[in-house]
């Protein structure tokens, strides 16, 4: 197959093309960021803004894709927070920019929008289905939303497999954004320094790469298998740890004891989320996910090597 990732720069988009060209699939990696070394002859990269319609267009012209996968988004809810124009610009525009690409050239690429949890906000029932009322609370949330809505739209009309895939708290490896909560609590213990919890009571549907990834692939299977396929899936193991019990398994995990400081919640951030797994496993198969003990001690010295290569330096 011939793939289209955006966002192919990020932390999941450069773990899931690793496995699609271990695999001899041809990929096209398309960020904004500067290119990274793929070391394979299967993989082009273009860097260029999604929200680039020209570029965009340019990019269908001369390419031709089986299967298109959007990940490429403002990523996180603080920097959209911080930031909500970009992230309206680039969550929203970006979607239609990425749409009119695969519209004007014709093109009839199965399609795979990477969305999030946030969609749901603050959940009324647990664990929370696929099917549930959208009702984000803070804007990547909101943008998120529209970005579901569109890609769905768009499929139906043209007749696209289509999946959504809605990601909770992804973590695993040294791709990942270094802020984001577990490697920012891994790297704060693991250094002996404060560890700030904006509120603290906090329960998530925490999901290894590997997992969110291995669902991504099956994800594809279903989309080459079938036709006329338009579902949304949650990729989670549909279990919610608090934050001290993560900070427990991360001081078992180093040896280490943490020093934390807490601060009160921010108003933007979802308390509690539980993914509900029935139709992840009916339709996917997914029924053994690493579990968060197993995932933190995976994760030790993927968000530590550059602790230990100045240790060592």
């Amino acid at each position: 197959m011939n793939i289209l990732i955006t966002g192919g720069a990020g932390f999941i988009g450069r773990t899931l093309h690793e496995k699609l060209y271990g695999s001899g699939n041809k990929i096209t990696l398309l960020d904004k960021k500067d290119p990274f070394s793929a070391d394979s002859e299967l993989v082009t990269y273009i860097k260029a803004d999604v929200c680039d319609q020209e570029k965009m267009l340019s990019v269908f012209e001369t390419h031709q894709f089986d299967g298109v996968i959007h990940l490429a988004a403002v990523s996180r809810v603080v920097e959209a927070e911080n930031d909500p124009q970009e992230c309206e610009r680039t969550n929203v525009g970006g979607v239609y920019s990425l749409l009119n690409g695969i519209e004007k050239s014709g093109q009839k690429p199965w399609l795979i929008f990477g969305s999030s949890r946030e969609v749901y906000g603050e959940a009324i029932n647990l664990p929370v289905k696929e099917n549930a009322q959208k009702a984000a609370i803070n804007i990547y949330g909101k943008t998120k939303i529209k970005g579901e809505s569109l890609f769905l739209e768009f499929s139906k009309k043209y007749n696209l497999n289509c999946a959504i895939v809605r990601f909770s708290n992804v973590y695993g490896n040294r791709y990942d954004i270094f802020d984001r909560v577990i490697p920012r609590f891994i790297r704060a213990i693991v250094m002996g320094k404060t560890l700030t919890i904006e509120g603290g009571e906090q329960v998530i549907d925490f999901t290894h790469i590997t997992d969110s990834v291995d669902g991504i692939l099956r994800i594809i299977n279903q989309l080459n298998a079938q036709n006329n396929i338009q579902e949304d899936f949650h990729l989670c193991p549909g279990i919610g740890w608090s934050l001290h019990q993560l900070i427990g398994f991360i001081e078992q995990a180093t040896g280490r004891k943490a020093n934390i400081q807490l601060n009160q919640k921010r108003n933007y951030d979802v308390v509690k989320f539980i993914g509900d797994t029935d139709k992840t496993n009916k339709f996917l198969g997914m029924k053994n996910f690493i579990s968060l003990e197993e995932g933190i001690y995976r994760s030790i010295d993927e968000y530590c090597h550059d602790l230990q290569m100045e240790a060592r330096a």
